[in-house]
């Protein structure tokens, strides 16, 4: 899909619960893998948790804090990404073979998974309700996606369910 990146706009909500499954799926093939294949599996799960974050802290999350108004829910969802890219940076250094390569993986698809389960159960219903543009947000969101990927993923792009 590398051609005509050109895209319909998504629902930016639908399109960041696509990269919630698709990165879960990513953590359990991490966890059953090689450690030829976990270099793989990491550098893309790494990738897509990079894009990700970058729509949500740049386009998502400043909708949902103007729309929903619960600035302690979304500045607590902006600190879990912190922690989180501290972590990507520090795997980005090392590899798989390391001693703690496949812990300090682990911590990062255990928070993840944490921050995935607040977001999909209280987060994006809550924003869902609120009087928010979505079809603004997700031209947004879409436009800066296939920008991100074109800058750091060369060809990878998310994996719509199959």
């Amino acid at each position: 899909m590398d051609e005509g990146m050109e895209m319909e706009t998504e629902n930016p909500i639908e399109m960041l619960k696509e990269d919630h499954q698709a990165v879960q799926d990513l953590f359990s093939r991490f966890e059953e893998a090689d450690n030829r294949s976990r270099q793989r599996i990491a550098d893309e799960a790494l990738m897509m948790l990079e894009i990700h974050a970058k729509l949500e802290e740049d386009v998502v999350y400043p909708a949902i804090r103007e729309g929903v108004g619960d600035d302690e829910m979304i500045d607590e969802a902006l600190e879990e990404h912190h922690v989180a890219t501290m972590l990507i940076k520090e795997l980005h250094k090392m590899k798989p073979k390391d001693e703690r390569y496949a812990a300090k993986f682990k911590v990062l698809s255990e928070m993840v998974r944490h921050h995935i389960e607040e977001e999909e159960n209280e987060t994006f219903p809550q924003a869902e309700k609120a009087d928010i543009d979505w079809s603004e947000v997700g031209r947004e969101a879409t436009k800066m996606r296939e920008k991100l990927m074109r800058k750091m993923g060369g060809g990878q792009q998310r994996k719509k369910a199959a």
